[in-house]
């Protein structure tokens, strides 16, 4: 009788300690559901030599803490969509585009490239603290209607991390539109962006995606 008591606590025991999560199992999951909640993909790394959990105590602290850079970030990335979608519409409704008349120029020799760059300032756990450098090369040609040169087409296009808080930026997407009559491309990417930071023990990765970037390459005259 004493035997089998003991049999069964002790299989009680066993049971309890293989589906009980430990107290970094439930840190991690609260990482991946903030994650979750404010749209990004979060990772977390023990950066301690000797292993070092944190107390439960710590671990809310930490969690508050996140959740605040987190809120901030999303924020950011709203108002970096809000304003590039602002700003497209609004070249919707300037009569800018569809404007090119460099097909009518028929065999009008092309002349040598010419590169601009842009330089944009983004971040979502650091907000505006990374720059990815976008560039855009063209060929060029003169129109003597305009008596300037105007664009003739793209050689190149592509962005960059360039400097900053930021880990690693990955290009999703770059669409370009030829406007004022084929003087300028108005050049939009997309993009994913990867920051890490280190706060106690650990080092968190934070991805954050759908970077939106516009700007206008001007064709020298």
């Amino acid at each position: 009788m004493i035997s089998a008591v003991l049999v069964s606590c002790m299989l009680l025991f066993f049971s309890i300690s293989v589906f009980a999560s430990s107290p970094e199992q439930d840190f991690e999951k609260a990482i991946t559901a903030l994650g979750e909640k404010y749209g990004v993909t979060i990772t977390a790394e023990d950066r301690a030599q000797g292993r070092r959990y944190l107390s439960k105590s710590e671990s809310a602290k930490e969690l508050e803490i996140l959740e605040e850079h987190l809120k901030i970030g999303q924020n950011a990335l709203a108002e970096n969509n809000r304003a590039a979608e602002e700003n497209w519409n609004a070249l919707l409704a300037s009569g800018r585009l569809n404007e090119d008349t460099v097909s009518d120029m028929g065999t009008a020799p092309r002349l040598a490239t010419h590169t601009v760059y842009r330089y944009q300032a983004i971040g979502y756990y650091y907000p505006n603290a990374t720059t990815i450098r976008c560039y855009l090369q063209g060929e060029r040609v003169f129109s003597e209607f305009h008596n300037r040169h105007l664009w003739a087409g793209i050689v190149s296009k592509g962005s960059s991390l360039f400097s900053g808080k930021g880990d690693s930026w990955e290009e999703t997407d770059c669409t370009t539109s030829k406007i004022d009559g084929g003087r300028t491309f108005y050049v939009q990417v997309w993009g994913d962006l990867t920051e890490k930071y280190t706060s106690w023990f650990k080092e968190y990765t934070v991805t954050s995606k759908g970077w939106r970037i516009y700007y206008e390459a001007v064709c020298p005259s």
